[in-house]
């Protein structure tokens, strides 16, 4: 018999159900393919007994016997091969539902394995039991290592695994089991990639000893088998369309690493009573009945992930959605989550990713900017271009922009304006448009009359958020209204009352106080913190990195004999207004011993001496001694001027003055004087990056010889630019694209490149992750000596194998 072509297999299996048949069987014999055993693995006969072979499949199971594999395991060989010259399975008496329920015992009674690479648990354990070095684990390690952990949640095709066995989903995914998880950091602090550990099968099972000389059978019938492989990866493309750019394979990690165990228990509960009973079906197959909090009650992340997974892509981002927007989930606004340990997982043509925000779960891809695309896809959806009526409404709402033809003139409107103008424009421009937009963006129920509809939308699609987070803003919009109030002075018709004055007053030395407090401490951590080392580099954690600010200003002020001053949970007015020049001069008095704080050779990372093209600045634990010479004479300078504009106008006594003294106290020529002093201070604290000022991609562009710039704009208008290529992307520092505080007083080599900072704010999410990455030192065993080296080149040459070519 000679191999057939997939031309020749088309014609044999032309009808689709068929096709997608063996298609199915061939996904259970993928997952079993997959899954991790014990040498004392044996195939059970209730599995055996529902694999129906076809004529060939008996030929090539006699021929198994004459080489004495025994008929159980060629029976499972034959599953596990599926075919070879032709179908080894017979796909119309083998009943897919039966072969299911086998596997699914097995899940369950934990004859095979899967491990479970979401979350903490494997990590944490890792850490614990495992040497920094270990990257492969053998069998026994192995299953000691999982034992006691969840059954591996993934899916294929409709088949979800887990610890309630093997679960049909109403959706398609392919996030296939895996034989490795990413679990280790390793004692390098500037190696900011999560190391995999491999683990191990039973090559001596008698499944997978028999499986050799069975494949030694089948080659010697042909060494080429049919076009089996590339038949039935059409059939694979039709039903899940790789090329689309709505993925679902990147929910999968984003319940597994970005929800807490709350979250997710809380969304199944969502799935629960919002899916028209379609989870409470699964949940009745498996006797689960009740309430919904009482059903989630008791069950680990595996369990609710492989339940939450049995739903459609639509009701997970819907239940998600709805929860971030009511707060049950809570994300702060400047959060944005992305799985912190399965992040590499990108599905699709386009490559996509899926991440978490304020507004809900979005999908982008790592190769292509897909929003403009899609802006245009949805707004051809809502101008259907081919009805007369659509397009003599979209040539009204285009009057204005240039072009010829209808077509022409909605591409120079798409290029010309800004995403948000076209969206107002004409999303907003009659109902049925707002309607089609949540329908096709899967925007949760009651978006078009929440107050983030436009935001919203923006946000689906993949454009980048305008830059947020100005913990100014109430202090300037305060700030104005006193210079208005001080403006029109006493005894004018307008002027405001005394009382009308000291309320504003009251909320504008709160707002004045909390923004020097932010600014003193962020400035003191990022001038004086060793970042490098850090667990998570040059990000800024208000509730853990104020107190170690106000701490380390405390013993700078306690070593000069200043009794006045005090730092810590509560500031006064005038410790804040003293601050900075408190922290000028430790920073001068540090400059004079910056030998002492040299960076130890032990902790230079090993390529900064290895080439010349990367480069490493930090030589030092405090940052403030790799600035340029300007540089740190300019951060002194400037240190000393802010104190000096707010003490001058003794702006601590004023404020006791305005809210407490009596009609006489409020002179307003000096109130004016103070807020002038007020508002020089802070805005020299804003130019030059003292304050979490936040600034993000206004613009982008590129030349023919490889070089870029990237315009980064903060709230204020003020603008800056990053070039690529850099001599210091392997520093850590955080992605320009992502948001940052960018401190334009702390250059480290000129011209522009300046120290930069993300925020993040306390969540559930951040608690979730708070001690991550975890880092043991390196082993010390010689054997290991070079295993972090070669471990990442042979990572680049090592397949994982597939499921037909090795059992479990």
């Amino acid at each position: 018999m000679q191999p057939l072509t997939k031309d020749q297999l088309q014609a044999a299996y032309p009808d689709v159900e068929e096709q997608r048949n063996i298609f199915r069987l061939l996904i259970l014999s993928e997952l079993l393919g997959f899954c991790l055993i014990a040498k004392d693995y044996k195939p059970p006969a209730y599995l055996n007994n529902q694999i129906k072979l076809t004529e060939y499949g008996h030929e090539k199971v006699q021929a198994f016997a004459r080489k004495r594999i025994p008929i159980p395991e060629a029976r499972a060989i034959c599953f596990l091969e599926f075919s070879w010259v032709d179908l080894l399975i017979d796909h119309k008496a083998t009943d897919a539902s039966a072969v299911q329920e086998a596997i699914s015992k097995q899940i369950k009674d934990r004859s095979i394995y899967y491990p479970f690479v979401f979350g903490r648990e494997l990590y944490d354990r890792a850490y614990d039991r495992l040497e920094p070095d270990k990257r492969e684990l053998d069998l026994a390690d192995t299953l000691d290592f999982l034992e006691g952990t969840p059954q591996g949640v993934f899916q294929m095709h409709e088949y979800v695994t887990g610890p309630f066995g093997l679960l049909n989903s109403s959706e398609l995914r392919f996030y296939q089991p895996q034989r490795h998880a990413n679990l280790l950091h390793c004692g390098d602090s500037s190696c900011h990639t999560i190391h995999t550990v491999h683990f191990s099968t039973a090559s001596e099972a008698p499944i997978n000893k028999h499986r050799i000389e069975a494949s030694r059978v089948l080659q010697k019938e042909s060494e080429i088998p049919s076009a089996w492989a590339s038949f039935l990866s059409d059939v694979f493309s039709d039903l899940t369309h790789p090329a689309s750019d709505t993925a679902s394979e990147p929910l999968i990690p984003i319940l597994g690493d970005c929800l807490t165990e709350a979250e997710i228990r809380a969304l199944t509960e969502w799935l629960l009573d919002n899916t028209r009973g379609a989870l409470r079906d699964v949940c009745s197959s498996l006797e689960l009945r009740g309430k919904a909090s009482d059903i989630v009650a008791d069950m680990g992340r595996a369990e609710l992930m492989q339940l939450c997974l049995t739903m459609s892509d639509r009701d997970i981002v819907q239940g998600i959605d709805t929860l971030v927007h009511q707060g049950v989930i809570d994300v702060p606004t400047s959060e944005i989550r992305r799985p912190p340990i399965n992040d590499e997982s990108a599905f699709g043509s386009f490559r996509v990713r899926a991440e978490l925000g304020v507004h809900g779960v979005r999908t982008l891809s790592e190769r292509t900017n897909l929003a403009p695309l899609r802006l245009r896809s949805l707004i051809e959806h809502m101008y259907r271009l081919s009805d007369v009526g659509d397009r003599e409404e979209l040539e009204w709402q285009l009057r204005a922009a240039s072009g010829d033809t209808l077509e022409a003139r909605l591409e120079n409107y798409l290029l010309e304006q800004s995403p948000r103008s076209v969206v107002e424009s004409l999303v907003l421009a009659r109902k049925s448009n707002a309607v089609a937009a949540c329908e096709i963006l899967h925007l949760r129920d009651g978006a078009t009359e929440s107050t983030d509809f436009i935001p919203l939308i923006l946000w689906k699609l993949g454009f980048a958020s305008p830059a947020e987070g100005d913990l100014h803003a109430d202090f300037w919009r305060l700030h104005e209204s006193m210079e208005k109030m001080a403006r029109l002075g006493p005894g004018r018709p307008l002027s405001p009352s005394v009382e009308e004055f000291r309320g504003v007053a009251a909320n504008y030395f709160v707002a004045l106080e909390s923004a020097l407090d932010d600014a003193l401490s962020f400035t003191v951590w990022a001038l004086s913190h060793d970042h490098f080392t850090d667990r998570r580099p040059f990000v800024f954690k208000p509730e853990d990195q104020r107190a170690a600010s106000f701490s380390w200003l405390q013993s700078a002020v306690a070593g000069t004999g200043d009794n006045e001053l005090t730092y810590g949970e509560l500031n006064s007015l005038y410790s804040l207004c003293r601050g900075f020049q408190c922290l000028g001069s430790e920073l001068q008095r540090i400059a004079t011993e910056r030998d002492l704080h040299a960076r130890p050779s032990s902790g230079i990372p090993g390529w900064a001496d290895q080439q010349t093209l990367q480069r490493f600045p930090f030589r030092h634990s405090v940052p403030f001694l790799d600035l340029t010479d300007d540089s740190r004479e300019m951060v002194l300078k400037n240190l000393h001027e802010i104190s000096r504009l707010l003490i001058a106008e003794r702006i601590f006594d004023a404020r006791n003055n305005w809210l407490h003294g009596g009609r006489k106290d409020l002179e307003f020529s000096n109130v004016r004087a103070s807020l002038s002093a007020i508002r020089d201070a802070v805005q020299l604290i804003e130019d030059c990056g003292f304050s979490r000022t936040t600034f993000a991609i206004s613009a982008r562009r590129s030349d023919g010889y490889g070089r870029s710039v990237t315009t980064l704009r903060n709230p204020r208008g003020v603008t800056l630019e990053v070039h690529e290529p850099s001599p210091y992307q392997w520093l850590g520092l955080p992605p320009v694209g992502s948001g940052v505080h960018v401190m334009t007083a702390a250059c480290f080599s000129a011209p522009s490149d300046f120290l930069r900072f993300q925020s993040e704010a306390f969540s559930p999410f951040t608690e979730m992750w708070a001690d991550y990455p975890r880092r043991k030192p390196q082993s010390q065993k010689v054997g290991h000596a070079l295993d972090g080296v070669a471990s990442s080149t042979m990572g680049q040459m090592r397949g994982d194998g597939s499921g037909l070519s090795s059992l479990p």
